[in-house]
């Protein structure tokens, strides 16, 4: 379900349609400034979700070496076509994808992980943490209880279970969304250290932490 529905996201935009959500977003500026006041022993990173491979691209110029996943077809075409031959870009279901164990120092991954139930949210934040070398860094984000009732695309919706709901208009119809109050993020990420949380302008919760 998530790779028909952004796929059919990002097929819209290839043909001349809008820019839905982060398509349409400059990188995340508090992004910017994590990377430029962090050190990466390694430089390699994983983007799950990679979208049209903006991220990678600002990493890729930062001499990092480059991952991507993502469930979309196209996606991962524009990602290709704007890393050209360098970096692995990974058609895949990120809940299913079998990540491998201590291997990257930096996971990033921007208004994606929440794309699911909550069940499968916290499975793949486990995957997240082995994938990650000692003192590896993630820059994620999830989005906030409050988005429910501030997000448009949530005027109308289905709740499913505590903090999970689906939209029954818009782009992202049918698609399962997750949402997060301050103490199931402060839970979910106890393992970190130099852990931050913070409100961005969108009502998400960006989390920088360190293995």
């Amino acid at each position: 379900m998530p790779g028909t529905v952004w796929d059919n996201i990002y097929k819209t935009y290839l043909a001349g349609g809008p820019a839905w959500a982060t398509l349409q977003d400059d990188l995340h500026p508090c992004f910017v400034s994590f990377i430029e006041k962090s050190a990466f022993p390694h430089k390699h990173a994983l983007d799950i979700g990679c979208g049209a491979g903006k991220y990678l691209k600002y990493l890729q110029l930062k001499g990092f070496r480059t991952s991507g996943l993502d469930s979309s077809e196209s996606a991962v075409e524009m990602t290709k076509d704007l890393l050209g031959d360098q970096g692995k870009i990974i058609l895949a279901d990120m809940y299913e994808y079998q990540y491998p164990s201590n291997t990257y120092d930096l996971i990033i991954s921007h208004a994606t992980l929440h794309h699911g139930m909550k069940k499968d949210v916290v499975t793949l934040l486990d995957k997240i943490f082995e994938a990650l070398v000692k003192d590896g860094k993630i820059f994620l984000s999830l989005p906030s209880d409050d988005c429910i009732k501030n997000w448009a695309m949530m005027a109308k919706h289905e709740t499913l279970e505590d903090g999970t709901c689906i939209p029954l208009c818009g782009p992202e119809k049918g698609l399962p969304h997750s949402f997060y109050a301050k103490e199931e993020v402060d839970r979910l990420f106890s393992r970190y250290v130099n852990l931050e949380t913070e409100i961005d302008e969108c009502g998400r919760w960006v989390i920088q932490g360190e293995k």
